[in-house]
């Protein structure tokens, strides 16, 4: 399946050692909780993979109410880490309930909105009990659209798109239920490189038991 219809993907996606995990075999089988996570606007996703495929069963935007946005300085970041604190706790029900994983986004140390990420990535680890893993944004590029960009040639929102709606058919019905936009998409994103690097973790165990089983 290939959508690649956004001109210069095609050569962000073509890198000398770079193949596209694109087959159901590339990733590991199981549920997968994922969030991009800041304190305005929080992407989360509940991805199935199995033999079938990727399969998105669950997405939404986590958003502070409108008088909490109002709130300014410092006030405001924490009264938002707040609301994001208990977000994350109702969206644990559900499909999410029994997820295999839960993943957030590394926070950055530098470039723009590093403190929004880290305090929200803070109030994932502590609403998950600290079972939450942290995937790094350059790395899930890097997997999944083959290079995690430059100055010179930045992986653009639109890349990203492209790039996961190759595994994932976006949600028929999109909306306030099941929103479809750059902040899901890449949780997405992080869902994606979990599974896949995962199947490569299974991978190596197994290589490793063999080989441990013949010596």
């Amino acid at each position: 399946m290939n959508q690649l219809a956004i001109p210069g993907l095609e050569d962000l996606t073509t890198r000398k050692g770079w193949t596209p995990p694109l087959a159901p075999g590339d990733f590991a089988y199981g549920t997968v909780q994922a969030f991009d996570q800041a304190l305005a606007n929080t992407g989360m996703v509940v991805v199935k993979s199995n033999e079938a495929g990727v399969h998105l069963l669950v997405t939404a935007l986590l958003r502070p109410p409108a008088d909490v946005q109002e709130i300014k300085s410092h006030e405001g970041n924490f009264a938002r880490a707040d609301s994001l604190y208990a977000a994350v706790c109702r969206n644990r029900s559900g499909f999410a309930a029994n997820a295999d994983a839960i993943v957030y986004e590394r926070p950055p140390v530098s470039g723009m909105r590093t403190e929004s990420i880290t305090l929200a990535g803070r109030e994932i680890h502590r609403a998950t009990g600290g079972r939450a893993v942290m995937v790094d944004n350059r790395h899930a590029k890097s997997v999944i659209i083959g290079t995690a960009g430059s100055r010179v040639k930045k992986v653009t929102k639109a890349h990203v798109k492209a790039a996961v709606e190759q595994y994932v058919l976006p949600p028929a019905a999109q909306g306030k239920d099941m929103p479809w936009n750059e902040h899901v998409r890449d949780a997405v994103l992080l869902a994606l490189t979990w599974l896949h690097d995962e199947k490569l973790r299974q991978d190596q165990a197994r290589l490793a038991e063999t080989l441990e089983s013949a010596a």
